[in-house]
């Protein structure tokens, strides 16, 4: 399985080093109170978000890397392509319910930034009001079509879960179960029903900005795995 946060942070580190050099050529060839100010401030923000994304994939590519060697490994359970496809489409609807959540949080902050810019501003403030603007357009994009990627990307990812004592995989996608910005709360073991299979649920807690936003992963149980999965929610819950 190839671990894919190590690129996913080079890319925030070369998007955060652009949103830098942004923000010093604004505060030394721009007038501030003609825009340079606020477009100023706007790159630092981005630099320093670009930073934070960074050092959130660095620690999660270290974790993967370490489950993946079979440190401190719990269990690896491999499932079949049905119940891989079936447990990925109960699961889009969840995560598109999450992301459309975390837009109206952040895209309402950003617009109200817009909007005190462009009123209190002048004309540089318009600039950065149309700025912020246009870039709240890219996250509502973003917003609606990371869900249709990532169903995309479960439907032909790796079929399998690793469980560990520092976070988990599971098609793919590690998750730390601490981080500076992420938290692991409990783990639950859910009885199937309905013909859905029992599901260990890992129940998380992510900063967003200044807000803690809940979320859960529920890795599938195979049928002759439900005594090691109350082993495992015990001693990890």
């Amino acid at each position: 399985m190839e671990n894919t946060q190590w690129k996913w942070s080079y890319v925030s580190i070369f998007f955060a080093a652009v949103f830098a050099v942004i923000c010093i050529y604004t505060l030394t060839s721009l007038e501030g109170m003609e825009g340079g100010f606020a477009l100023a401030f706007v790159s630092f923000f981005l630099a320093a978000t670009g930073i934070a994304v960074a050092l959130l994939f660095y620690h999660r590519a270290r974790v993967m890397d370490s489950i993946l060697k079979g440190t401190r490994l719990l269990a690896h359970w491999v499932y079949s392509p049905e119940d891989s496809e079936a447990s990925a489409q109960r699961e889009y609807a969840d995560y598109q319910e999450r992301n459309r959540a975390m837009f109206i949080v952040i895209g309402g902050m950003l617009i109200i930034a817009a909007l005190i810019c462009i009123i209190f501003l002048g004309e540089g403030g318009l600039i950065t009001g149309i700025f912020l603007l246009a870039f709240t357009g890219f996250l509502f994009i973003v917003s609606r079509g990371v869900p249709v990627i990532v169903l995309k990307q479960a439907l032909k990812g790796p079929k399998e879960a690793y469980i560990a004592e520092d976070g988990i995989i599971y098609r793919g996608e590690v998750y730390p179960f601490r981080s500076f910005l992420m938290k692991m709360k409990e783990v639950t073991l859910k009885e199937g029903s309905a013909g859905n299979p029992p599901l260990l649920v890992f129940s998380f807690s992510q900063l967003i900005w200044i807000i803690y936003s809940p979320f859960d992963i529920a890795i599938p149980v195979p049928p002759d795995q439900q005594e090691k999965a109350k082993e495992i929610a015990g001693f990890l819950g």
